[in-house]
């Protein structure tokens, strides 16, 4: 190797002798990571998920948002409409919309088959609360989230649960009636809370996974609940059997059960997380985190050589992974995959590829829509890294989610429409001896 070990861009040198070879490499355990991973090693691929770290999936919500705003800023009804509107070089026109929806279809399929179900449709924003009490309009959610939903009459009374400080209800039920829902806080106490510190999400969580504690539980809050048709609670019904753990209480307490997000550890996303890594597994794929991985190439980018695979920085040494397809999922500048060495200056870090840029970087004002928001990879309708011309810098190089540029994907609330549907259009493009056609 000719560079450094820890330094950004890519190793140059020969083919050398790798330690494993696969058909596809995806870098990057976030939803485009370890969907992408998922749809080749259905197609038969043999298939490395490598990653950093876990990606953004335990930091999110657990929802799925396709469009979430008008251009006149109001919150979307019909997010399909919306896509429809955007042009080019928007990734979600550059992988289209039959990509959209099969990969749509393709994860609701997979979640029911693991009873995570997610329920909603590309033609329909759910509008949820969160816990701040604001509404948030979302596409697929979790079908224990669905009973939280705003346009419906009944009042919400929210959980105010003692030792937990990540979920304020009486603030949330606040901010919702000042926007017209009917909601209240109510107090109800938290049976075998952990003792001399705060309770988190995660050990409720687990504490909801065992039927007794759900029994003891509806016992402690039946008294309270009287007159009460849905009831908000942070989401903490369960990490390992959230189906079971929602519906079970749910029929103990008598009412519509519902969960609202909170601060990370994002249980919800923990879950999505777990049954996404699981499925690429089951497939017959590998899925590794902790070290540092950058491109293994032979020759410079626009060059029509392919690229050779990724080194990996492990404890034991540089290992090199050869495959006949990299497909880079590692996110923007938030999570590592660009970054900004200095002013003006962006840099994507495994291939050291050109980021698209613009002159002004923030907007005057901090809460405003930031132009560096849309830098990123330039990428062809392959979703191929690419010159000016659409060629492709390498051959068998794929770039999805958020790499990608012309996405504001936090603003225009479409950050998980980009993340499937890239992950779809860059798998169904793979060409490669023995792959069977990919399918929903």
């Amino acid at each position: 190797m000719t560079d450094a070990p820890g330094s950004l861009g890519p190793v140059l040198g020969g083919p050398g002798e790798p330690q494993a070879a696969y058909d596809v490499i995806i870098v990057g355990a976030g939803l485009a990571g370890l969907f992408a991973g998922w749809l080749a090693a259905r197609r038969g691929a043999r298939v490395l998920v490598i990653a950093r770290g876990l990606g953004n999936i335990q930091l999110g919500t657990g929802t799925i948002d396709v469009w979430a705003r008008t251009p006149a800023g109001e919150p979307a009804q019909n997010p399909l409409a919306e896509v429809e509107q955007l042009s080019a070089p928007h990734p979600l026109v550059l992988a289209g919309l039959p990509a959209l929806r099969a990969a749509f279809d393709a994860l609701q399929t997979l979640c029911a088959a693991a009873n995570y179900p997610l329920a909603g449709q590309l033609d329909h924003n759910h509008f949820l609360p969160t816990a701040l009490g604001a509404p948030r309009p979302t596409c697929l959610a979790p079908r224990s989230f669905t009973g939280g939903e705003l346009r419906q009459p009944e009042e919400l009374a929210l959980a105010d649960l003692p030792g937990f400080r990540d979920f304020y209800a009486g603030y949330a039920a606040a901010n919702l009636r000042a926007a017209g829902h009917p909601a209240r806080a109510l107090p109800l106490p938290l049976p075998r809370a952990p003792a001399r510190r705060d309770a988190y999400a995660t050990d409720l969580a687990r504490l909801l996974d065992k039927p007794d504690y759900r029994a003891t539980l509806a016992a402690a809050w039946r008294p309270a609940l009287e007159g009460v048709r849905r009831l908000g609670v942070p989401a903490l019904l369960g990490l390992n059997a959230p189906a079971i753990a929602w519906r079970d209480l749910s029929d103990r307490l008598g009412l519509e059960l519902f969960e609202i997000p909170v601060l990370p550890p994002s249980v919800p996303g923990m879950r999505l997380f777990n049954l996404l890594r699981a499925a690429v597994e089951s497939a017959g794929g590998r899925v590794t985190v902790g070290p540092l991985v950058r491109g293994w190439v032979t020759a410079p980018a626009a060059s029509g050589m392919p690229v050779s695979g990724v080194v990996a920085e492990t404890a034991g040494g540089p290992r090199r992974y050869a495959a006949q397809a990299v497909i880079l999922a590692t996110g923007g500048f938030r999570h590592g995959g660009l970054v900004a060495p200095g002013p003006g200056q962006a840099i994507e870090t495994v291939f050291g590829l050109p980021v698209q840029t613009g002159d002004n970087w923030f907007a005057p004002l901090y809460f405003q829509s930031h132009p560096y928001a849309r830098f990123g990879l330039a990428v062809n309708d392959c979703m191929q890294p690419a010159a000016p011309g659409g060629q492709p810098l390498f051959p068998n190089l794929f770039a999805i989610g958020g790499l990608l540029a012309g996405a504001d994907r936090l603003g225009e609330g479409c950050r998980e429409g980009v993340d499937l549907a890239s992950a779809w259009r860059a798998v169904a493009g793979l060409d490669l001896p023995g792959l069977t056609p990919i399918s929903s």
